[in-house]
């Protein structure tokens, strides 16, 4: 039997540069999302609890406020108050403002017969921020244009790594 020998023609090469192209801008891509989804998060120690559960995000939007251990609220890192400016909270407002009537989801409240954001604000504040911060935005959403009304407050896992979860399978807090 004789064998054939493959002419020059029938030699097939691949050209790779496109492929490795493609790969290196996929690569560029996830990095720029990932930053741009921790643009969210301040680097802050949140306060922990026995009772936190895991966050589930929701399926609208979740706007997400971070309070520093000295006042200072940060969204998208910038600042929207900051406490050499005690009695400034107007570009908080107009923040709060925005959130309620451009990026939430609104709908009809029977009680107050108004559109009201349904979407949660997430407020992220360091361990040793005082309350008094954190008690401006709430009585801030309450306010008539406004009208925030669901709000989350971040914890941080326990150093166990123990959820409330764990605590009602098993009925102990050790």
């Amino acid at each position: 039997m004789a064998r054939r020998r493959k002419s020059k023609s029938e030699e097939v090469k691949m050209d790779m540069t496109p492929m490795i192209d493609c790969v290196f801008q996929l690569i560029i891509f996830f990095f720029l999302i990932i930053d741009l989804q921790n643009q969210d998060l301040e680097d802050l120690v949140l306060p922990r609890s026995d009772k936190a559960v895991p966050d589930e995000p929701p399926e609208g939007v979740r706007p997400i406020i971070n309070v520093h251990q000295n006042g200072r609220m940060v969204y998208k890192l910038h600042d929207y108050y900051t406490p050499d400016a005690p009695k400034n909270f107007v570009k908080l407002d107009k923040l709060l403002y925005g959130f309620a009537h451009t990026i939430m989801k609104r709908e009809m409240d029977p009680v107050v017969k108004k559109m009201i954001p349904y979407d949660p604000l997430l407020i992220r504040a360091d361990e040793f921020t005082e309350m008094h911060y954190i008690a401006k935005i709430m009585e801030r959403c309450g306010d008539q244009k406004v009208m925030i009304w669901k709000i989350e407050l971040a914890l941080g896992e326990r150093k166990d790594g123990k959820t409330a979860a764990d605590f009602i399978k098993t009925g102990s807090k050790k």
